[in-house]
């Protein structure tokens, strides 16, 4: 707590909160003797992930060559570079100041759930040469790993991070089906539900259940090609002709893309982009860069923002080249709104009105 900056009386405070506390076993009707709680925090305070969050808070400065991205007990590390050798050496050198700071801080690293993945072109293919490696432990790094017999750690072609699975191509082809297989777990539910509850419960329940789903990280998978998007949508239309009624089925029989617009729901497509402008609203004008002219003779341009030029496609998919391109097709009245509600609303509408009738 020193470290983040709390002083005194709080962390005094803190200090007699954690300390002096016993726990004790039950097993039936039979309690085991107290014993002091050494370590930790108090199971099911408000408090306890907070003091966990600060506890850990320094690990993210052992790291000299890696930059680090921490969710509660959830550590990645990540390190761009065009020689595997020489970046995998330096990201070895993290791992072992990692497996460090865990010994010198009483945390015990689970080497078993930690994965080695390597991002790339899908047309290189040096990785199987790649080195290989290591979650040392402690006595391993103690004895200068003489008589090293530590496991390697697992490389993957892909791994699941916070919910969404990361591809060794970024294609996220593996998270794609990974939704199609849920959605269509729900599918057949929502097929019989639909004889039983209205469509207004219904549509309730594709919000809470469905909608959630393909949101979750759409603003980073979103960017993959658009086979896999036409996959997610065809599912979303099944949906949809579960929510409406057999008349409306008929009208739109032939091209049930219409039922985007009945039912005012967005297709995965424009769902994308208008998660990609909300998500960035607050940051947009610090990050992107309006379009200058000197003579003032290209006022087509003005309040526009900067594209930057790429060379493949994983520049054309990546945040800093698809949102400047994306808010610039707007029109000036909805990419200028200064609130954020206003600006959703104004969003929303405008891509709905783009759907065919």
């Amino acid at each position: 707590m020193d470290e983040c900056g709390v002083g005194q009386p709080l962390n005094q405070w803190f200090r007699d909160y954690l300390t002096s506390r016993i726990f004790r076993v039950k097993v039936g009707d039979t309690l085991s003797e107290a014993h002091e709680v050494k370590c930790g925090v108090p199971q099911g305070s408000g408090c306890g992930p907070i003091c966990y969050l600060l506890h850990v808070n320094s690990l993210c400065d052992v790291l000299q060559y890696s930059s680090a991205y921490m969710f509660a007990d959830d550590l990645c590390t990540l390190r761009a570079g065009t020689n595997l050798v020489e970046t995998c050496h330096l990201i070895q050198q993290d791992i072992d100041s990692v497996v460090k700071w865990s010994h010198d801080n009483g945390i015990v690293l689970n080497s078993d759930k930690t994965k080695f993945l390597i991002i790339q072109s899908p047309y290189m293919c040096y990785t199987d040469s790649s080195p290989q490696m290591y979650s040392h432990n402690f006595e391993c790094l103690h004895n200068g790993q003489n008589s090293c017999q530590c496991e390697p750690i697992k490389k993957v072609d892909c791994v699941t991070y916070l919910g969404v699975k990361v591809d060794t191509n970024f294609s996220w082809s593996s998270h794609v089906d990974y939704i199609c297989n849920k959605l269509r777990l729900l599918l057949s539910k929502f097929y019989h539900l639909s004889f039983k509850v209205p469509s207004a419960t219904l549509k309730c329940l594709y919000f809470s259940l469905v909608d959630s789903i393909l949101g979750y990280a759409l603003d980073s998978y979103g960017l993959t090609f658009k086979i896999y998007i036409d996959k997610l949508e065809a599912l979303q239309i099944r949906f949809l002709k579960l929510l409406v009624n057999k008349k409306t089925k008929d009208i739109c029989k032939g091209d049930y893309t219409k039922l985007f617009k009945i039912c005012k729901i967005l297709p995965v497509s424009l769902k994308h982009k208008y998660l990609l402008a909300l998500n960035n609203y607050n940051c947009r004008e610090r990050t992107l860069i309006l379009v200058k002219h000197g003579q003032g003779t290209r006022s087509i341009s003005a309040g526009k923002f900067v594209v930057p030029k790429v060379n493949n496609y994983y520049g054309d998919r990546t945040l800093k080249k698809r949102l400047p391109y994306f808010l610039n097709t707007l029109p000036e009245d909805i990419r200028r709104e200064p609130v954020k509600n206003i600006f959703k609303n104004k969003l929303k509408q405008y891509l709905l009105a783009s759907l065919s009738a």
